[in-house]
């Protein structure tokens, strides 16, 4: 057990040090003699830490890589060029097509616009941007937009492409 008269020192030192404000918060440590209060002090701090930590790292886990989506859940559009997409992805052996969100890895969401561009001949151009989007943690996984003149089969065959190059990609880099 400290004496008092050393235990009063050495609370006038750290208090003239770090203001008795910060050091008198807390009335739990003025019944524990001062050793006791310094050797709880890390065990705390360690406990809180990994309880922070664990919760950190639950809830801050990242998006799935494109290489792990195995499920994908395509997003109804009121355009057909969503419709190209998906026949495309069906054919795909890498990934299955979930007929639900919740049974799904990830969301792929079609978004298309056409312009008809003024030139000798009228073009037609479409541009599409597809975004494939971790169902969890609702951050993207893949994105695109590319455009094609004319038809849009070339445009969902180019997509598609696009895709499966980048999901070979990231398997081999992982």
């Amino acid at each position: 057990m400290v004496a008092p008269a050393s235990r009063n020192r050495v609370l006038m030192q750290m208090t003239a040090r770090y203001g008795r404000r910060s050091l008198m918060k807390s009335r739990a440590l003025h019944h524990l003699p001062l050793p006791v209060c310094w050797a709880i002090l890390p065990i705390l701090a360690l406990l809180a830490s990994t309880g922070f930590l664990a919760a950190q790292a639950s809830f801050s886990a990242g998006p799935l890589l494109l290489h792990q989506v195995r499920t994908i859940y395509v997003a109804p559009s009121s355009d057909d060029f969503v419709l190209l997409v998906k026949a495309r992805l069906e054919k795909w052996v890498a990934v299955e097509i979930a007929s639900r969100p919740e049974e799904a890895d990830a969301i792929l969401t079609c978004q298309t616009e056409s312009t008809i561009v003024p030139a000798k001949v009228v073009v037609r151009l479409t541009i599409a941007e597809v975004t494939l989007v971790d169902r969890r943690s609702q951050k993207p996984i893949w994105k695109t937009r590319k455009s094609a003149a004319f038809d849009k089969t070339i445009l969902a065959d180019d997509i598609m492409e696009q895709l499966k190059q980048d999901w070979r990609k990231s398997a081999s880099v992982n």
